[in-house]
C-alpha cells in the first residue's frame, strides 16, 4: 500500500518537474517551482519523520544515504531559484536537468528497496502512517467547500 502511494507521489512531482523545465524555454514557472518544493519537502517530511523511522535499524546505510541525498536536491532547487533570480537560464535549465537526474536514481532506489521494505509492515501499521501524512496535508489558501462556494447552503 505505501510502496504504490509513494510511487504516485513520484510521479506527480515528476510531472511538475517537466512541466517546470518546458518553462524554462519561455518564461520560468516560478509558482511550478514552489509548488515542486514544498511536494518535495512535504514528501521527505513524511520519509523522514514517519516512514524511515519505522525500517531504520534493517536499513541504516541505505536510509542515511537517501536523507543526505533530501538535503542535495533541495540544495540543488535553492540554486536553480538562484540561477533563475540573476536571469542565468540557460545554467538553471541545465541545473534543473541535473536535479531531475539525481532524482531519477534517488527515487529508484526507495522505490526498488525501501517501499518495498515499508509495504511488509502490518497493514494497520500502514494505515497508521498513511495518517500521519493526512494529518501534514492542507488545503489551498483560496480553497472553500463545494456548499459554501457554490451557495447552496442558505
Amino acid at each position: 500500500m505505501l510502496d504504490s502511494v509513494l510511487t504516485k507521489d513520484h510521479e506527480r512531482i515528476d510531472i511538475y518537474f517537466n512541466e517546470f523545465l518546458l518553462s524554462l524555454s519561455s518564461k520560468p514557472d516560478m509558482n511550478k517551482l514552489d509548488l515542486i518544493v514544498s511536494s518535495l519537502r512535504n514528501h521527505m517530511f513524511w520519509e523522514e519523520e514517519y516512514l524511515f523511522p519505522e525500517i531504520f535499524e534493517e536499513n541504516k546505510l541505505r536510509i542515511q544515504g537517501l536523507e543526505a541525498e533530501h538535503g542535495a536536491i533541495l540544495k540543488l532547487l535553492d540554486e536553480v531559484k538562484r540561477l533563475i533570480s540573476i536571469n542565468e537560464i540557460e545554467d538553471a535549465k541545465k541545473k534543473t536537468q541535473g536535479v531531475i537526474r539525481v532524482l531519477k536514481g534517488h527515487n529508484e532506489a526507495e522505490e526498488g528497496y525501501i517501499y518495498l521494505e515499508l509495504d511488509k509492515l502490518e497493514s494497520q501499521k500502514q494505515a497508521d502512517l498513511l495518517l500521519k501524512e493526512v494529518e501534514h496535508a492542507s488545503a489551498p489558501k483560496d480553497w472553500i467547500c463545494k456548499v459554501l462556494r457554490t451557495g447552496s447552503l442558505k
